[in-house]
């Protein structure tokens, strides 16, 4: 089991890592796909263990590991299992995980729910009743447009 630390990452993964720290720390990555934002920008995401875990790059050079979203129910926050919950269960196990700012902010009916916790830069999604994935975001300055990368 690995913990996924808010605002630093998932062992090995930290982010604001180039991908050459990411090469080194965890080999090349299982497959890599390159799409469209929606801002109109390229990102990359690299998948490894099996595609439990994925890697967002701006596709740029020089660019640094900007999110990390996990599948597996193997990884937990704060110790506690969210990824495969039932959403009736997810108020309780957000606050066992210290996680006390959690909301729905948006609901695409039979698509999805996504749930964010601002204080811990995580977004949860659900898909028919269950957690299906989680994703870490780095902290941004003042005015939201920085990254401010772990140290």
């Amino acid at each position: 089991m690995a913990d996924a630390t808010p605002y630093f990452g998932i062992a090995p993964f930290v982010l604001g890592m180039s991908r050459e720290l990411v090469r080194a720390a965890a080999g090349q990555p299982d497959t890599v796909e390159t799409s469209q934002d929606d801002e109109g920008g390229a990102v990359e995401t690299w998948f490894y263990q099996g595609g439990d875990i994925e890697l967002e790059f701006e596709a740029v050079a020089d660019a640094k590991l900007e999110s990390i979203t996990a599948w597996s129910s193997e990884i937990t926050v704060n110790g506690v299992a969210l990824i495969g919950a039932d959403l009736s269960d997810l108020p309780g196990l957000a606050r066992a995980a210290d996680i006390h700012d959690l909301e729905l902010t948006d609901d695409f009916a039979d698509s999805g729910q996504c749930w964010q916790s601002e204080q811990h830069g995580l977004m949860l999604w659900v898909a028919k009743d269950k957690v299906v994935n989680l994703t870490i975001f780095p902290r941004f300055d003042e005015a939201g447009e920085e990254p401010q990368w772990p140290e």
